[in-house]
């Protein structure tokens, strides 16, 4: 049993979605992400599919924060490999907090294996017009260097607070080091640390740090770290459990800590257990934004999925914490959103509608509202397609009332992982005429 912290973000708690298996412009997994709520986009990081990973090469993609839709790219020549990424709005631009060159190849006895970080903390204007490109060898950057020798290196940025944050990340021998600075300075180049420093091992056997998770099937010996965010006075560091073998990838784990103390919050990481449905569930980049309809803070977190079909192809699915406490055990994850309904279909009454509620920590997807069929559908039919925010990992189905028919008056609402939802029950002999969605609520994973 896990506590809120002091944002008030529970990581055993409910979660909502905010991009559901969002088009990457390339094909490996995404690897950090980052929003910008007031020009409503999301970016997302990701290593370039075309070229040698010790290269350094990235692609930054671009979403439509509203649509889901990815909008376009930059491409980030010698960078590294996407440790983190900070977004920060300035008007109608967004400007990048991003890992940056020179270089550092780990693993480099072993070209299958091997990749580039980068070693500095830079920032850019997002312009994929007039910077389709961007390279580090040739582009004029701010750069910063949090230690001399250091390994690997990234930034985070905290939008959340009055007086905004940058956290940095740095590898220095066998520790990793994160360290919290004034926003405002650290953009004019003046660097000013906030807070105690927190630290840790580079590698961290899961044995030791969370010794709880469950060991069947085995798993790999150590964590493997996959990005940070500050809010405030806590520092979230997100982490992978690998399975030793087989396509499952394993768990997903959040640990928190104190910027006043530098010390742990809990006693072993948080396991995370949103979107159970990926196919490739693997943890990627931690975020911060403040909420644009509730005004409220909120973590969020990616994974990357395997696209069915595909071996290497990914796509981006990024969820998000709450930071406020339920009322009467009850919480809201979302305003009502109305379904657009497909061919055939009218409101009839109240027009359905759709949102995600929090009920003792178990998240369900509720309609309310609807709907008249002309002429009486004979079979199975399509409803409409949730907002991509809305759509499952796991298909959801639940019972409603329709039209009485001799003594059969129920159908079955049922929706897809890809968000399409559909009516099942009508017959020849048994046409359906209305469906009241009313009643219809069930558990949303």
């Amino acid at each position: 049993m896990t506590t809120r912290d002091a944002n008030g973000i529970d990581p055993a708690g409910p979660s909502g979605r905010l991009l559901h298996k969002g088009d990457l412009a390339h094909n490996p997994a995404p690897q950090a992400i980052a929003t910008d709520t007031k020009n409503d986009r999301i970016f997302v990081l990701q290593v370039e599919s075309t070229t040698d990973k010790r290269l350094g090469h990235l692609i930054l993609n671009r979403f439509d924060r509203t649509t889901g839709k990815r909008l376009d790219h930059m491409r980030l020549i010698g960078f590294g490999h996407g440790l983190s990424l900070g977004a920060e709005a300035d008007g109608t631009d967004t400007y990048l907090w991003t890992e940056c060159g020179p270089l550092h190849i780990v693993d480099a006895d072993d070209p299958a294996r091997a990749f580039a970080v980068g070693t500095t903390a830079t920032r850019f204007k997002y312009d994929p017009v007039n910077t389709p490109v961007l390279d580090a060898e040739t582009a004029v950057l701010p750069r910063f260097t949090p230690a001399v020798g250091n390994t690997a290196t990234g930034p985070s940025y905290d939008p959340t607070v009055a007086a905004p944050t940058v956290t940095i990340m740095h590898i220095e021998g066998e520790e990793r080091h994160f360290t919290r600075y004034d926003g405002a300075s650290a953009k004019a180049g003046t660097w000013n640390r906030s807070g105690e420093r927190v630290t840790l091992p580079r590698t961290q056997p899961h044995a030791t740090v969370a010794p709880s998770l469950p060991q069947t099937p085995a798993l790999a010996k150590n964590l493997s770290f996959q990005g940070f965010q500050t809010i405030g006075d806590v520092l979230y560091v997100y982490q992978w459990a690998k399975f030793a073998v087989g396509t499952n990838p394993g768990h997903t784990l959040l640990r928190r800590f104190s910027w006043t103390t530098g010390l742990p919050i809990d006693a072993e990481p948080v396991l995370v257990t949103a979107a159970p449905g990926l196919v490739h569930r693997e943890p990627e980049g931690l975020s911060a934004e403040i909420d644009p309809a509730t005004g409220k803070r909120r973590l969020l977190f990616g994974f990357s999925n395997t696209i069915p079909g595909e071996k290497y192809e990914r796509d981006v699915t990024i969820c998000w914490f709450p930071a406020e406490e339920p009322v009467e055990g009850v919480q809201v994850l979302g305003d009502w959103e109305e379904l657009a309904l497909a061919g055939g279909l009218t409101a009839a009454g109240e027009a359905p509608r759709v949102r995600l509620v929090a009920v003792a920590d178990t998240t369900y997807l509720q309609f309310r509202g609807s709907f008249s069929v002309s002429p009486g559908a004979t079979k199975e039919f399509r409803l409409a397609t949730l907002p991509h925010r809305l759509r499952p990992t796991v298909p959801f189905r639940h019972n409603a009332p329709r039209n009485n028919n001799s003594g059969r008056a129920i159908c079955s609402i049922e929706t897809t992982v890809t968000g399409e939802l559909w009516v099942y029950g009508a017959t020849a002999d048994n046409a359906i005429t209305w469906v009241d969605l009313n009643s219809v609520s069930g558990a949303w994973r």
